[in-house]
């Protein structure tokens, strides 16, 4: 199984959104196109068109990853996610591969952090034991992740997906930090809060589209 990009992005929008707003899903085309260009909790951040992401869609439908839903009442189209039946996902699974989906190459610490939404993982162990289960699955597709070393300076070694070819080549930029003597925070940081505000403000406009969706259909 391959994606390409589009795809790739689409399928983990519809992905995250399933999980963290639940009570605005599935999404309408217009919601989805907002999903997938959120300026936070992406990487890259995009630009995709209704006909980017339309083209997307009915891919990822072809291949039984994503379903068109109509609801009663409305003309509005709207679509859900099918990996997690198609392939049988774990919710450890589901929530590695989201954030892999949507943020390319991480390290379990990270991943950790940033599935916190979809499915809390107790302890580092628990993520990276999961990685290793996914590369090599029992099920179709047999191999999901992949290790692609570390970063320069870095401790951890990061993880991709295997859904989209050439990904294996991705280098991640390298973070300057900047020496000082303010004592670097523990737990959530400041940018993480960021992140979730500006997520949750998006959530509300995908519901108010969905109600002009709603009334205009």
């Amino acid at each position: 199984m391959e994606l390409n990009a589009i795809e790739a992005r689409v399928l983990g929008a519809l992905m995250e959104k399933a999980k963290t707003t639940p009570e605005y899903y599935p999404l309408t085309l217009n919601s989805l196109i907002s999903a997938c260009n959120q300026k936070t909790s992406r990487d890259p951040v995009t630009d995709y068109d209704e006909e980017e992401v339309s083209g997307a869609i009915e891919t990822l439908r072809e291949k039984h990853l994503a379903m068109r839903v109509d609801m009663a009442g409305s003309r509005t189209a709207k679509f859900r996610e099918n990996a997690s039946v198609t392939w049988e996902l774990r919710k450890e699974e589901y929530a590695l591969l989201t954030a892999l989906l949507l943020r390319g190459p991480q390290t379990p610490g990270q991943l950790r952090q940033r599935t916190e939404r979809i499915y809390p993982f107790a302890e580092l162990p628990q993520v990276t034991d999961w990685l290793h289960r996914m590369e090599n699955r029992e099920d179709e597709p047999h191999t999901l992740v992949q290790s692609v070393g570390r970063t320069p300076g870095g401790k951890e070694i990061r993880y991709l997906h295997t859904l989209v070819p050439g990904l294996e080549n991705f280098e991640a930029p390298v973070e300057k930090v900047e020496r000082t003597n303010i004592p670097v925070p523990t737990g959530s940081s400041r940018l993480d809060n960021i992140e979730e505000t500006l997520a949750n403000l998006q959530s509300k406009v995908a519901h108010l589209e969905k109600l002009i969706d709603d009334i205009t259909s």
